[in-house]
């Protein structure tokens, strides 16, 4: 009678040594129902003990087993995988495959290590001190027969068993690991490209790994070969020069002594999401009037440049920031800012940008730096809602917000940097009329209009002095003339008022326009000491009016004019060159007739006339056209209206306001970070204006 056996191994180290040759195999054997534990033999007079190295190494599998005089065939394990087989590698390792399902024909693997010494083959584990041995019977080049005591029965006594193998080629295997082939995305991988995947453990000889990179269009017949790994265990790759600004596939093969293994599907790589790891500022020190700045080198991949830049206190969530400088070489690690900003302790941050046009994340922990540089000539103010230019004192007056957000009107002395007076008694209204500084039979004094009144201040004090009250609300504009004229203006009228010290007297009233526009935009420009125009944006035109030496007032008719204002200074006129100015529309027209001289593309923003109106001084600074002011630039633009070109003249600041004094100078109010206008009030409570004298 023949039985089948399905062998159980009790220790551990048997189970892993034999787990093909007899526990997973499930070998069908007939042997006798009477099997007797007792059939060991002298095996030591039959091993053969020259056996040699050269002779068991390779692949085997066992065809036949034999107990107790009985032999049986081991068939394949499955049609579609063939033969569980095993492997003595001359490196002194073991390994066995055994085919547990037949859908991919992946073998389980055991991995051992093996000696031979007088026919007998000791396997061992790196894992323990355990160890099994193998007797040789008989080993020629393709037949291998041995001897192995197992222990089958569970009754702790060993049954010798004899196992015969034959040279054994293995299928061809199946490509598990080029799918595998990923890249690495979770930190610390991020700011590089690095690609992973299964290392091979297959039963034929491996050979090499080898990585393509192709453009974007992933072809992998174009790529170009990168690297070439002959190490198994080396199963990672960087790319450590990629294409530069560019999208990229890469690709996976794998070879063993039976050629190319299996390639891997196209893994697309998109730079824009791999950012620079940033760096740490080392020290920041205010010298005299410059700021020294040193960092760590950076240690990452793909540098391109550090950028330096610097920025300033805003409250608000978007501070000010400008870029002061671009450093290409890597090993350059320190920078002296010889002309930091016109902000008082400004803060500096450190940027690396990489080959792919991507910045480093700020680290307000290492890569910001508050500094200690003050500017003695800033004003304290946040922004400044009026101003009024004296080109004869060298002052300015300004109605400004300081930086706690409170109103001041002062008188500043730009040649000795200082205010020479403040005023105690403030506007109470708010009012889109601007200040004026008018010398009249009462001196200079400094006019501020309330809506039915002008508050007056002592231009040399700027005490004040008291209010001249016209008969009428919502004044929109106004202007002095001669003999203590003045001439005023609301939505429907204009008018004209006699002054006798604080008393205001009308004289005359007449309609303007007869469509009513509304608000308080109806502006007065005076052209000589006894005409004027009144315009107003949505009109597109002016009317002529002159007055008479006792302040009656004609009207002349509409000159086609079309006037543009956001304040009344956005109109100007030039009695010296009889020129008049209309700066939102960059045109120049004639006093004389009104005809137009010239319209202009540069300067873009313009400011003022020059003292002898031949030149118009302005920049190229608008929001309008360069987004987020990123195209700012500090300099002035001097325009000659007689020979139609320009010259640029450069400034330590933004202009904002540019004038000529009675001296000659070029006076600039400028700002240390780009700005709309001086009269931006959203500026973060920052204080960054200071006047500059350009020549």
């Amino acid at each position: 009678m023949m039985q089948h056996y399905e062998f159980v191994n009790r220790k551990g180290i048997t189970k892993r040594i034999f787990n093909l040759l007899v526990v997973v195999s499930f070998l069908t054997i007939f042997f006798s129902c009477n099997s007797n534990d007792d059939n060991l033999f002298n095996e030591e007079e039959i091993i053969q003990k020259d056996a040699k190295i050269e002779d068991l190494a390779g692949a085997w599998s066992i065809y036949k087993v034999e107990y107790d005089g009985n032999e049986a065939s081991v068939p394949a394990t499955t049609e579609e995988c063939g033969r569980n087989f095993f492997i003595y590698n001359s490196s002194g390792t073991y390994e066995e495959f055994l085919y547990q399902e037949s859908y991919r024909c992946q073998p389980t693997q055991n991995t051992l290590n093996w000696t031979l010494n007088n026919g007998v083959i000791t396997l061992s584990s790196d894992e323990n001190n355990q160890y099994e041995t193998i007797k040789i019977k008989n080993l020629s080049k393709d037949n291998f027969v041995f001897f192995v005591s197992l222990d089958t029965d569970g009754d702790a006594v060993k049954e010798q068993y004899t196992f015969t193998a034959y040279r054994y080629l293995p299928p061809n295997e199946m490509d598990l690991y080029t799918a595998t082939f990923q890249k690495k995305e979770e930190g610390p991988f991020e700011n590089h490209i690095e690609f992973g995947w299964d290392a091979y453990n297959g039963y034929n000889t491996f050979e090499k790994y080898e990585i393509y990179r192709s453009g974007k269009d992933c072809n992998l017949n174009g790529a170009t070969l990168l690297k070439t790994i002959t190490d198994v265990n080396l199963n990672t790759f960087i790319d450590e020069e990629p294409l530069p600004n560019s999208e990229a596939c890469y690709f996976l093969k794998i070879y063993t002594n039976k050629g190319l293994l299996g390639e891997s599907d196209p893994r697309y790589i998109n730079p824009e999401f791999i950012f620079p790891e940033n760096v740490v500022f080392k020290n920041a020190e205010v010298i005299e009037n410059e700021v020294s700045l040193s960092w760590e080198k950076y240690s990452g991949y793909y540098f391109s440049h550090y950028e330096i830049r610097v920025q300033d206190q805003n409250e608000n969530s978007s501070p000010n920031i400008e870029s002061v400088k671009i450093i290409s070489d890597i090993n350059t690690t320190s920078f002296i800012d010889e002309n930091p900003p016109y902000v008082n302790n400004p803060i500096y941050t450190i940027y690396v940008h990489n080959i792919f046009g991507n910045i480093s994340n700020l680290n307000d922990e290492k890569s910001v730096v508050e500094t200690a540089f003050i500017r003695p000539e800033l004003l304290d103010a946040d922004y400044i809602k009026y101003l009024s230019f004296d080109p004869e004192g060298q002052s300015f007056y300004f109605y400004l917000r300081n930086t706690k957000n409170e109103p001041r009107l002062i008188k500043y002395d730009y040649i000795k940097q200082e205010i020479t007076a403040e005023a105690f008694k403030l506007p109470t209204s708010y009012t889109e009329v601007e200040m004026r500084l008018i010398t009249s039979e009462n001196g200079k004094e400094l006019v501020f209009s309330q809506s039915d009144n002008l508050f007056i201040y002592d231009a040399e004090t700027l005490n004040y002095k008291y209010s001249l009250v016209s008969s009428y609300r919502a004044m929109g504009s106004f202007e002095y003339f001669d003999d203590n004229i003045w001439v005023l203006s609301d939505s429907d009228d204009v008018f004209t008022y006699k002054r006798n010290g604080d008393q205001f007297v009308e004289i005359d009233e007449k309609p303007h326009f007869s469509d009513h526009q509304g608000g308080q935009n109806y502006e007065i420009t005076k052209l000589d000491k006894n005409n004027f125009f009144l315009s107003h944006n949505n009109e597109g035109r002016a009317i002529h009016y002159s007055i008479s030496n006792t302040g009656e007032i004609s009207n002349n008719g509409i000159i086609e004019i079309p006037l543009k204002f956001k304040y009344n200074s956005d109109v100007s006129t030039n009695t010296t060159s009889s020129y008049l100015l209309n700066k939102k529309r960059n045109t120049v027209y004639s006093l004389d007739d009104f005809s137009k001289i010239v319209s202009y593309s540069t300067p873009i923003v313009t400011s003022n006339f020059s003292k002898n109106g031949t030149e118009i001084y302005g920049t190229n600074n608008d929001s309008e056209v360069y987004d987020n002011h990123k195209n700012f630039k500090k300099e002035i633009i001097v325009y000659s209206i007689l020979n139609n070109n320009f010259r640029t003249l450069p400034t330590k600041g933004f202009p904002l306001y540019i004038a000529e004094d009675n001296l000659g100078n070029i006076i600039s109010l400028s700002s240390g970070f780009p700005r709309n206008s001086y009269y931006d009030s959203y500026n973060g409570n920052v204080a960054d204006l200071f006047v500059e004298i350009i020549k």
